[in-house]
């Protein structure tokens, strides 16, 4: 039997990846920052991983990660873009994509200034639920613990609260006994609507 922890919110975000992705699947990681979703996506049995992340360090190390801890069929399914995730790469839209995922915030170990925008996150996300096939499902981990970052969940939260119900199935997970702490939104297209 797999024992779930729920103190983690990345841990959560993975189980639902597992439930939510059939073999030869596409999944998109918005925000791969250090690489360590875009590696658990290609681990997977998957069709392919598109990864994103406007800066180039973050590719850099993605890159790197995804070399070390894959064998060459896993990489081989591995497409890295410098570029940001208000747009997604004409790869995204010649296959049926079942899961997107974000990483909110900076890229750990590096500049705190430099963070994901709740302009852009939120251009993104619109043009995610456009992609994102039915059944399938958008994770996104937020971190309001910065002022950027709270910004960005509350308005995240309230556009989640205006998507039709019968056509989104919405769920958020926060710990209330921890201060700021990370929380987790999925927002799952259904499969008829």
């Amino acid at each position: 039997m797999t024992y779930l922890s729920l103190h983690s919110h990345l841990e959560l975000a993975r189980f639902y990846w597992k439930i939510v992705l059939q073999p030869g699947d596409w999944a998109i990681d918005a925000t791969c920052g250090n690489g360590k979703d875009t590696l658990q996506l290609g681990k997977l049995s998957l069709g392919g991983v598109i990864g994103l992340d406007k800066q180039q360090i973050a590719i850099e190390n993605t890159t790197t990660l995804l070399k070390n801890h894959l064998q060459e069929d896993e990489y081989k399914k591995m497409h890295l873009f410098c570029t940001s995730h208000i747009r997604f790469p004409s790869l995204a839209y010649k296959y049926s994509i079942r899961l997107i995922i974000y990483n909110l915030g900076y890229l750990p170990g590096s500049n705190k200034k430099i963070t994901t925008f709740t302009e852009d996150t939120l251009k993104s996300l619109k043009l995610a639920l456009e992609l994102i096939m039915p059944g399938g499902l958008i994770t996104i981990c937020c971190y309001p613990g910065h002022v950027e970052g709270a910004r960005e969940q509350n308005l995240l939260l309230q556009k989640a609260q205006e998507l039709s119900p019968s056509q989104y199935v919405i769920c958020h997970h926060s710990w209330p006994n921890k201060y700021a702490s990370a929380s987790l939104l999925l927002i799952q297209k259904k499969n008829s609507y």
